[in-house]
């Protein structure tokens, strides 16, 4: 179920125009309009609460089809209410017209004792401008219903491929995936693991080991399939980037993440068949300024001479203390970079992009071992479709958890 239906309508196509240099300051927020007087939308469901999806400084644009992070704690739901393993939920949109069920994702529910309760549910909306004042959603919970209704691979389906890393190392999958394939993480090195991340677990890197993305545990295998239908001279890819637990220094220096065309788990460099984007906390084989976001991508001619002539450099766009929301969206034309839902540079592309197929996905590194990264990787998100503006801020607020403001619970009359 779930092998989708493309990669989700109407996100917008456009690469944004202009520079955006500069640190990224958060707009100022209004408060979201969470009182509202919706019909009951399904009795069987004894109490809900209402969600704003409010950013009163977004572009005036309605989004289709997009997945909104869903975070809910103990102080804003009673979680004896709910049971222990979360499948009496569902979500609601409503407002104009019949009562909309939308499909859901429980990433991750934790029914402990007092403020350790947690939820994250990832729910696909149909269309929400979050610059108007009525972007509402209902949770509805405590049916007597059993049956599980969360559908990762539909919740989800705007992106080609989703990871939450929210395994074990070693078991790290990739449920989230349209193809519905188990993928594995093959470790290349010692030390790739997971720890607590910005949202559940994240991929966590000690600088000495980088992983592999791939649909098989044996690296003589890998780069022989196309395992996340990722296959465009087109698209974009996002992450959050954060420093290690207790490392104050910040993460470090090495490449963070690139797709590859090719087989075999190590890079030859920056080539035609590989799309590389690296922050450095220093130069970078002498390309670019310290604290910078470089991004390559496969174009003709092929591979340049060091040093590395990125397609686009932003310099101190990163807070190394704390997680970072980090876009790059590519077309036949332009490249453009987001950092916490900001753009940060957009460029037009010189020369012919190179198409190729995403055979497999390297965190950590490139160029062979060389210059390793080290901090922790959460929320990677890949897609055939270039992203705009008005995404590329939707998902980063989303994912960094400031989007969504919850209400107060009303009960069943």
């Amino acid at each position: 179920e779930g092998e989708g239906e493309g990669e989700g309508e109407g996100e917008g196509e456009g690469e944004g125009e202009g520079e955006g240099e500069g640190e990224f300051e958060p707009p100022p927020q209004t408060v979201c309009e969470n009182t509202v007087d919706d019909p009951w939308a399904d009795r069987a469901f004894p109490r809900r609460i209402p969600l704003g999806i409010c950013d009163a400084a977004a572009p005036d644009v309605a989004l289709v089809n997009v997945a909104v992070m869903i975070r809910i704690t103990g102080t804003d739901i009673d979680f004896e209410q709910l049971r222990s393993d979360g499948k009496d939920v569902a979500f609601f949109q409503q407002g104009v017209g019949l009562p909309v069920r939308l499909v859901h994702d429980r990433q991750l529910f934790r029914n402990g004792a007092g403020t350790d309760d947690e939820a994250v549910f990832w729910v696909k909306v149909p269309s929400v401008n979050p610059r108007t004042r009525r972007g509402i959603i209902w949770m509805y919970y405590g049916s007597l219903d059993p049956t599980d209704t969360a559908n990762p691979f539909e919740a989800l389906s705007t992106y080609a491929a989703a990871w939450h890393f929210d395994d074990l190392a070693g078991t790290i999958r990739l449920p989230e995936a349209r193809r519905n394939q188990a993928s594995r993480v093959v470790i290349a090195g010692d030390g790739a693991n997971t720890d607590v991340g910005a949202v559940g677990r994240a991929l966590d890197l000690d600088g000495n080991a980088f992983v592999v993305l791939d649909d098989t545990t044996d690296q003589t295998q890998i780069g022989n399939s196309n395992p996340f239908g990722l296959s465009s001279p087109q698209g974009s890819f996002s992450f959050l980037i954060g420093p290690r637990v207790g490392d104050a220094a910040g993460f470090s220096i090495g490449q963070s993440v690139f797709y590859a065309d090719g087989q075999a788990p190590l890079s030859e460099g920056f080539d035609q068949r590989s799309l590389h984007l690296t922050i450095a906390a220093a130069t970078n084989n002498g390309n670019g300024p310290a604290d910078s976001l470089g991004f390559s991508m496969p174009t003709n001619p092929a591979r340049p001479t060091s040093p590395i002539a990125f397609v686009t450099t932003a310099a101190t766009v990163l807070d190394k203390s704390v997680f970072n929301h980090v876009m790059a969206s590519w077309s036949p034309t332009r490249v453009e970079l987001f950092v916490n839902g900001a753009s940060v540079v957009s460029v037009p592309v010189v020369g012919a992009v190179t198409p190729f197929t995403l055979r497999f996905v390297d965190i950590g590194t490139s160029q062979q071992l060389a210059r390793v990264l080290r901090g922790r990787i959460d929320e990677l998100r890949a897609s055939n479709t270039p992203r705009d503006a008005a995404f590329a801020r939707f998902e980063a607020k989303s994912t960094l958890d400031t989007l969504v403001q919850t209400g107060t619970v009303d009960s069943l009359p």
